[in-house]
């Protein structure tokens, strides 16, 4: 792990050793998931199709199913008998950036701002996001349970391509997180259940850019580009508490706090492809980066107003100021490779309802606000974040005893922003100034299969 410095603020331009091999805010990502993900920032919220119908409102207090083992493990002593369920979700992502001026001032253009162009940049594909639960009451009064969790609660997958114009900040991001979560939750009385899990967590990264040759006559280009790729994963264990309060029948309250989980990715560093006189300047070489993903808090609260309404909230805060900075440390005794990201706390706000049409169907929705830990003079095209807004329904159908089937659509409204950034060259031969327009928003539609025995 290395030594973070104390919060910097504004000030774009930074001297980098070693041209931007990890121009990256995110070194994490889903199983099968793709920026920008479901929540602001690269955590993904998707653990839940009920919870997606409600904007992830009450999670924390319901315990209306085996994702409760996510959300707060204290939750699975609500739970009626043995439960198994696997929820797929299909992320619909659509982002467009587009250049907005960027240039080239290289010893190549004269020492001139030079228009470089490329390609506007569309990163993103539609992608699946599975996630599996089960969970079992061990003593005859259902006071005791076990479950387990398979996730992916980080995620991020941005490929643009070579040729495009914000090559020199990022060309590909595909980054992977799973998680296995062994849980236990207990019930100590009718207004009080308490539960706590591990989460073992696997990461893996990599990383790709385009580095410019600022010798190159007029300017850089695609044909005189070189590239950076960086790619590591690494194995570590964080672990999750909850409780839920009871005061009355018709009210839960429900805590939840996920640790901050540290990885230590180590993997190869290279960069390729110059020529001319920065032909020296290209190396392979083992690396390691400190990967800190952020510690999450939750209040939630779920009151039955009637028989069949029940109206929800919740609040969650995101500890993403941990994410300070990338750095990179290569074993050939190069200096380390830094970029600065100087993520901010954020926080999340949902409201929601559910209502009980009758035995066999339930229907749900509700709103999120979403907040960014991104800054604005920090912002890359790795993860192109904004404020976020969501709109959800669901329902729920019990076919029978045994079975009950989840569905769920939100859609995202992400607001424009822009990313303004420079990127030193190597070896003192200029720089990039990456400017874009990004317009964004997520679809999700969601559909999961629960089997009570």
């Amino acid at each position: 792990m290395h030594a973070r410095p104390p919060r910097r603020h504004p000030g774009r331009a930074a001297a980098a050793s070693l041209p931007t091999l990890l121009g990256l805010p995110a070194l994490a990502a889903a199983l099968l998931a793709a920026g920008p993900a479901g929540a602001a920032g690269f955590f993904i919220q998707e653990q839940s199709v009920k919870g997606v119908g409600r904007a992830f409102a009450g999670e924390a207090a319901l315990g209306s199913d085996a994702s409760t083992i996510f959300t707060n493990p204290a939750g699975m002593t609500r739970l009626d008998g043995r439960q198994v369920q696997l929820g797929g979700h299909v992320l619909i992502l659509k982002a467009d950036l587009t250049d907005a001026g960027s240039t080239a001032t290289t010893l190549g253009t004269g020492g001139a701002a030079v228009r470089y162009g490329g390609a506007n940049g569309d990163p993103f594909d539609t992608t699946p996001v599975p996630n599996f639960y089960a969970a079992m009451p061990v003593d005859d009064d259902n006071r005791v349970w076990l479950g387990v969790g398979i996730s992916a609660p980080f995620g991020l997958v941005a490929d643009y391509g070579d040729g495009w114009f914000g090559r020199y900040d990022s060309t590909k991001t595909e980054l992977k997180t799973i998680d296995i979560a062994p849980s236990i939750a207990f019930k100590a009385s009718d207004w009080l259940s308490v539960g706590g899990g591990l989460d073992i967590q696997y990461a893996e990264a990599t990383l790709e850019n385009a580095v410019a040759n600022g010798l190159a006559p007029g300017g850089p280009s695609p044909a005189t580009d070189g590239h950076a790729r960086v790619e590591g994963d690494d194995w570590s264990v964080g672990y999750n508490l909850g409780v839920i309060f009871t005061p009355v029948p018709q009210a839960r309250i429900g805590l939840h706090y996920r640790s901050a989980i540290s990885h230590d990715l180590k993997g190869t560093a290279s960069l390729t492809d110059l020529t001319g006189p920065l032909a020296a300047a290209n190396f392979r070489s083992d690396g390691q980066a400190a990967l800190d993903l952020p510690a999450v808090a939750s209040a939630a609260v779920a009151v039955d107003v009637t028989d069949r309404l029940t109206l929800l909230g919740q609040v969650n805060f995101y500890e993403w100021s941990r994410f300070d900075e990338i750095r990179v440390q290569f074993s050939n005794g190069l200096p380390d490779s830094v970029k600065t990201q100087n993520y901010e706390d954020s926080w999340g706000v949902s409201l929601g309802a559910e209502y009980r049409l009758d035995p066999a169907w339930t229907l749900r929705g509700g709103v999120q606000w979403d907040q960014t830990p991104t800054v604005d003079e920090y912002r890359t095209t790795r993860t192109p974040d904004a404020d976020r807004l969501w709109v959800a329904a669901g329902a729920s159908w019990e076919v029978s005893d045994w079975i009950g089937i989840d569905m769920a659509y939100a859609h995202i409204f992400v607001d424009d922003t822009r990313i303004d950034l420079i990127e030193p060259g190597i070896g003192g031969t200029g720089q990039v100034n990456v400017r874009a327009d990004v317009e964004s928003s997520i679809d999700i539609v969601s559909l999961q299969a629960r089997l009570k025995f």
